[in-house]
């Protein structure tokens, strides 16, 4: 499923939140890798987990509130889950970078796109202005922005949302980074601009061999970009599968459900959308007495009241879940 040297080892890792209304377990005993040159997908609902676990990853956790409370994350063989703020900076945006949904996020509204582009740059590798300027007007060309000589004296304000989104895609680009985590970035991109990010998306990881992991809600996207794919639901990763066999043939409940509630033309179902019922649980930290889908799954039955299933290989597969219906009763090829 992966090579045996990683890029990324993610191992059991929790995180917590203090909030108004109590401790929240957002993600809870995930585990995953990300290989060398892989795109690797992760899908769920709003609240599963996904982009709390990428923050984990950089090393963004709002703090004091949040933080992580058990197992590690390895990059490049290191274990990076307790460097200190002053290693990890010199990570971000050189080694790692990640392009979040929103752009006015990660754009300062104060300064221009070339101070904020070329800074990058003259942080990380010390590469004097004029060459730094130069490498940004390549890479936002690359992006697809017209007259980037423009765009560099334009403050956020002044450019689209779909342009900003394109200017944090070439600022994450910048360093030529060995992981990319993106955080749900066409989502406010036209199609055909969405088209265009997924194929330059799709280059980078052939021509300079980058890692990339790929948060979103769309299927579609999934289907078109993705190697493997693992799927997360309340805090916990609840099914993991190379991305045609798990579209093809779901194995998981949720899984299931979520491919359902998708628009599709290729079902049995013709297409007919069945929403999931219900609505996910409530985090918190009290012990897991029964699967957390167990109230919202039409595969239901007493054993899935008694715990939290585990996370376990499919047998002569290279796929993984969290459930105890049988195989077959999930999906149909």
């Amino acid at each position: 499923m992966t090579s045996s040297d990683p890029l990324v080892e993610v191992s059991d890792l929790a995180v917590e939140f203090h909030t108004p209304r109590g401790l929240v377990r957002a993600v809870d005993g995930v585990s995953f890798q990300v290989g060398r040159g892989e795109i690797l997908g992760v899908v769920g609902e709003s609240g599963s987990g996904k982009s709390v676990t990428s923050l984990a990853i950089l090393g963004l956790l709002e703090r004091p509130s949040g933080r992580i409370t058990r197992g590690s994350i390895r990059f490049d063989g290191q274990v990076i889950s307790n460097l200190d703020e002053r290693k990890l900076r010199r990570l971000r945006g050189d080694r790692m970078s990640m392009i979040f949904q929103d752009p006015l996020t990660s754009l300062n509204p104060y300064l221009t796109i070339e101070e904020q582009l070329v800074e990058v740059l003259e942080f990380h590798r010390g590469t004097p202005r004029a060459e730094a300027r130069q490498r940004c007007l390549e890479l936002l060309t690359q992006v697809g922005i017209s007259e980037p000589a423009e765009r560099l004296k334009s403050h956020p304000h002044q450019l689209s949302g779909g342009m900003r989104q394109r200017v944090c895609i070439a600022m994450a680009l910048l360093c030529d980074p060995s992981l990319l985590i993106a955080d749900e970035p066409t989502t406010m991109l036209d199609v055909t601009i969405q088209a265009q990010i997924l194929e330059l998306v799709r280059s980078l990881r052939k021509t300079r061999e980058m890692s990339i992991l790929f948060i979103t809600h769309d299927l579609g996207v999934i289907s078109e970009l993705c190697d493997r794919v693992i799927v997360m639901y309340a805090g916990r990763v609840v099914e993991e599968a190379p991305t045609a066999e798990l579209l093809r043939n779901p194995k998981h409940p949720y899984t299931e459900a979520l491919l359902e509630s998708t628009p599709r033309l290729d079902t049995p179902h013709g297409g007919v959308l069945r929403p999931i019922p219900g609505l996910p649980p409530r985090l918190g930290t009290a012990p897991v007495t029964e699967c957390t889908f167990a109230p919202r799954c039409r595969h239901v039955r007493p054993q899935c009241r008694e715990g939290e299933p585990r996370l376990l290989p499919l047998e002569g597969t290279t796929r993984s879940r969290r459930c105890i219906a049988p195989p077959e009763e999930i999906g149909a090829d």
